[in-house]
């Protein structure tokens, strides 16, 4: 699964450097109505089932009345949550997250990846999440009643209803009165309104009361705007999958950008090491992200990646860049534009593509 996430170049040296992204509660996320909003529409859905299933029998009780979702709304909320988008170069999210010249992480998740955190009178030592097997990025769904369209609205309640059921056994799911209250809390944080839905966001959801089994998660804020935002500290135990760096949109892009190549190869980092053979398939995708890949490319990668098989990647990334500087002579006589594209895309030696927007957008 590949996500972004947007962000300033001081964050994300900590996420590169630390391995530690925070996780923010969800009552200061970007949306006013973020957590109220999925309360709402959860509420109505599974309303909506539950009088499906007890009209068989002539019962005409609701299940989440109103008294229940004021006092829900009124609760202390516990849930606290990492944002990333499906959308690789996308202007909104540049101007909202990362601001001028900021990046874009791509991260590759294979959803088993091992996340840590402070928990109350530990001092400065990480324990690992107890149930982190369960936390994985899970899609956000973008429902408003009053916002939508009829038909646009029913298939969006259908979509996260077969979501629910998907996700849960069939005993659950068929007694809604019995588990109502953990399926609301548990699928809340990914019920967002309509308005947002161009961020095609995912979410890594982490609800203190549950992840260390009783005891209580450490608590940071920092400051935003004068609000004091409350956040957890999450550490991604290996580091955080990165696959890519793209530099945003910005006068000074160019020497962000250089000044971010110059830290990649020098600064010691905290990112998942690669094989040699996971560093081939970089090299690999290094072309692509650089458009439609040359036949010339192909035919001097084939004949040259026996090579650099069965190397210490110390090694094959060495002998990448002399195999880089042919290909590169070579493609500046056949394909100029993809040249062009390559010049402002760089395979860094811990394996990082590093590359530009291509938005022309100065702020």
């Amino acid at each position: 699964m590949y996500l972004y996430y947007y962000t300033n170049v001081e964050t994300m040296r900590n996420i590169l450097c630390q391995a530690n992204i925070y996780a923010t509660n969800l009552l200061y996320m970007n949306d006013s109505e973020e957590y109220a909003n999925g309360l709402k529409e959860l509420s109505i859905i599974l309303n909506k089932r539950y009088e499906n299933q007890v009209n068989s029998m002539s019962d005409s009780r609701i299940l989440i009345d109103e008294k229940k979702l004021q006092k829900e709304l009124e609760k202390e909320v516990s849930v606290y949550s990492i944002s990333f988008s499906e959308a690789r170069d996308l202007l909104s999210q540049w101007s909202m997250y990362a601001g001028e010249s900021g990046v874009s992480l791509k991260l590759e998740f294979a959803n088993d990846e091992t996340y840590m955190t402070y928990f109350e009178g530990s001092g400065d030592a990480r324990k690992e999440l107890l149930n982190d097997k369960k936390i994985h990025p899970e899609k956000v769904f973008y429902c408003t009643k009053d916002a939508m369209q009829e038909e646009d609205y029913e298939k969006r309640e259908a979509e996260i209803w077969n979501k629910i059921r998907a996700d849960e056994n069939q005993n659950t799911t068929r007694d809604l009165e019995g588990n109502y209250a953990e399926l609301w809390k548990k699928y809340t944080p990914y019920v967002k309104r309509v308005e947002f839905q161009a961020e095609r966001e995912y979410r890594l959801v982490f609800d203190r009361i549950h992840i260390l089994n009783g005891k209580e998660t450490r608590i940071d804020y920092r400051n935003s705007g004068n609000v004091l935002k409350s956040y957890m500290d999450i550490q991604c135990k290996d580091g955080w999958p990165i696959h890519e760096i793209i530099v945003g949109p910005g006068f000074n892009q160019d020497a962000v950008y250089r000044s971010i190549l110059f830290f990649l190869n020098n600064a010691a980092l905290k990112v998942r090491s690669l094989d040699n053979d996971t560093f081939l398939k970089r090299c690999e995708e290094y072309f692509t992200v650089c458009g439609k890949v040359p036949e010339t490319i192909c035919k001097i990668w084939r004949k040259k990646k026996s090579e650099l098989e069965g190397k210490k990647i110390e090694e094959t990334y060495m002998l990448w860049n002399l195999v880089y500087e042919e290909m590169k002579e070579k493609i500046k006589e056949k394909d100029l534009v993809y040249y062009n594209k390559l010049k402002n895309t760089v395979l860094t030696s811990k394996g990082i593509i590093l590359s530009k927007s291509r938005i022309p957008y100065i702020y």
